[in-house]
């Protein structure tokens, strides 16, 4: 019969702990499902750019575009200074103060995806109404961080077309539109069911 010991060291996580899993599970205390919401308190769109490249641009492209259709858009862009590393207390409670729909992106790679997608949950666990933003082949990060916050339901989520670097000026155009199209139907469908 062999005997389980514990190991001197610990095993270090890869970072979006779904390593966890298959190498040295943790058990973790099962908190409450958060209730996912999205009726902002103000009808308003937030953005937060996570500062990858191209990602301001989309979102100062997204801006113009819901402005000149009528749709209420903070001026203010939250820049994260990384964009892998997830909001801290102090930018969540900011954020939630401002009381909009907020989306957080836009994420293109592994790393920020499942951080934007992490702040989406944040801000929704404190009862704010997150987004993330993320491109195509990442939008699975969303539901891979979902693993570790149940939620009511999904979470709000934008999908753009891949790459966000190396674009000509209308493929950047062609993103900031899909991005508004988007905010503007969650905000629109938002106002239809209240």
């Amino acid at each position: 019969m062999s005997t389980f010991t514990i190991p001197d060291e610990n095993v270090v996580s890869c970072g979006d702990m779904s390593c966890e899993f298959l190498v040295n599970p943790i058990p973790r205390p099962k908190p409450p499902a958060i209730k996912v919401n999205t009726t902002p308190e103000n009808r308003e769109i937030v953005f937060v750019d996570n500062n990858k490249p191209n990602s301001i641009a989309i979102l100062r492209g997204a801006q113009a575009i819901l402005r000149a259709r009528g749709v209420p858009v903070r001026e203010e862009i939250k820049v994260k200074l990384n964009a892998s590393i997830s909001l801290d207390e102090a930018e969540l409670n900011d954020l939630v103060s401002r009381g909009g729909l907020i989306f957080c992106g836009v994420s293109d790679c592994g790393s920020c995806s499942a951080s934007s997608a992490l702040d989406s949950i944040l801000l929704q666990q404190r009862g704010a109404a997150g987004v993330a933003v993320l491109t195509r082949p990442f939008s699975s990060q969303l539901e891979r961080v979902g693993t570790y916050y149940e939620t009511d339901r999904p979470v709000p989520l934008v999908v753009l077309d891949h790459p966000m670097q190396n674009l000509s000026p209308d493929e950047i155009m062609a993103r900031s539109t899909a991005l508004a199209d988007s905010a503007q139907a969650i905000l629109e469908s938002v106002e239809k069911s209240a």
